[in-house]
Order: structure tokens, then sequence, then C-alpha cells
């Protein structure tokens, strides 16, 4: 809205991109993947999970 209390008129294009960055499909797609790819990489993140705690506490952090 415009200081004037109307609303303010978009360009075609500047409306599209503004659709596009506020769908909410587009954060679920991501979830989506980033999913997928944990799903395939768990081995290495459960080691790189665990040996970041166990250096975190032999280093005398805790």
């Amino acid at each position: 809205m415009s200081e004037s209390g109307r609303p303010v008129a978009w360009p075609s294009g500047a409306r599209a991109v503004r659709a596009l960055l506020t769908d909410p499909a587009l954060p679920a797609v991501a979830l989506g993947i980033a999913a997928i790819a944990a799903v395939l990489y768990a081995p290495v993140l459960t080691w790189a999970i665990t040996g970041g705690l166990a250096g975190y506490s032999l280093s005398g952090s805790v």
C-alpha cells in the first residue's frame, strides 16, 4: 500500500517474481531435496556429528 492507502501498481514482471518468492512450494521443494540428501548421506552425517561431539567433549569445553 502507498501512503495514500491505495494499492501499489506492481509491474507484471515484478508481480511474477514476488509471487515466486512468496510461494510456499519453493521452500517445500528445497526441504524435500535436503531431506533426500540427508537420507543418502546419513552414515557420513552421523559420523561427522559424533566426531564433532567427541572433539568438543575431549577438548575440555564441557
